[in-house]
């Protein structure tokens, strides 16, 4: 409890420094936290149970598609010189 309340309190005092340097930066900041509070609100919470097998390496995959995808460019595009 004791490092939540610490940790809350470091990013209030970031998002203090983050308004007087730059206030869009702090409107941002405040729009995307009122945003995630909205969806914890919204969303059921998620358990260990209900994380389908396939989400964690989910972010690897897009990687490595991507890459390949923008190789297959490359050599397409390349070929025509």
């Amino acid at each position: 409890m004791f490092l939540a309340i610490a940790a809350g309190l470091v990013f209030l005092v970031l998002f203090v420094v983050a308004v007087r340097k730059r206030p869009e930066l702090g409107f941002g900041i405040a729009i995307g936290i009122a945003l995630a509070w909205v969806g914890l609100a919204l969303a059921p919470q998620i358990h260990m149970k209900t994380i389908p097998l396939w989400l964690a390496p989910l972010p690897f995959a897009i990687v490595a598609v991507t890459l390949f995808f923008f190789g297959f460019l490359a050599w397409f595009w390349g070929s025509e010189k």
